[in-house]
């Protein structure tokens, strides 16, 4: 029984190593408002398709990694997260049997919520002014959700992660 929870576990971590390395590559000053947030897509797949095995829990770490990886207030992309997570464990079975583009609608809204649930900590801490263009990631979140989606889902069955 442990062999068949311990089975495909570490292809899910390593997807979220491969996520936040992918996440912390440097940028061009000028497209980094464009930079699209793939631990945020990594984990909403996972939330979707293993619910027994991704949880908020998880969302509230890779949360905390964000935070230390981008030196931000340290918790603040882990309460955006967790509230990401508990959204989408919530309501899994919906967004599951949505097509993909509602899904990817639905991508963009999460990706907007978590964008200004970290504008709020910082500002409410640090006082800092709102900058719309930081919104600009969730666009381009959705507009990779369904390649993402495809992708981790040819993954997930080549390896027979359950």
């Amino acid at each position: 029984m442990s062999q068949y929870h311990s089975k495909g576990l570490w292809i899910i971590w390593l997807s979220f190593l491969i996520a936040i390395v992918l996440q912390i590559m440097p940028w061009p000053e000028q497209f980094f408002m464009f930079r699209p947030t793939l631990l945020m897509l990594c984990l909403v797949y996972w939330l979707l398709a293993l619910p027994h095995r991704v949880s908020v829990g998880t969302g509230f770490v890779l949360g905390m990694i964000t935070d230390l990886l981008h030196g931000s207030i340290l918790g603040a992309h882990a309460l955006a997260f967790s509230i990401i997570s508990f959204l989408v464990a919530f309501k899994f079975q919906l967004i599951r049997n949505m097509a993909l583009w509602q899904q990817a609608l639905l991508v963009l809204g999460l990706s907007t919520l978590m964008n200004l649930c970290v504008f709020l900590v910082h500002a409410l801490l640090l006082k800092t002014l709102f900058h719309p263009e930081v919104f600009w990631n969730g666009v381009v979140n959705g507009i990779l959700w369904p390649w993402l989606f495809l992708l981790m889902r040819k993954i997930r069955r080549q390896f027979s992660i359950r």
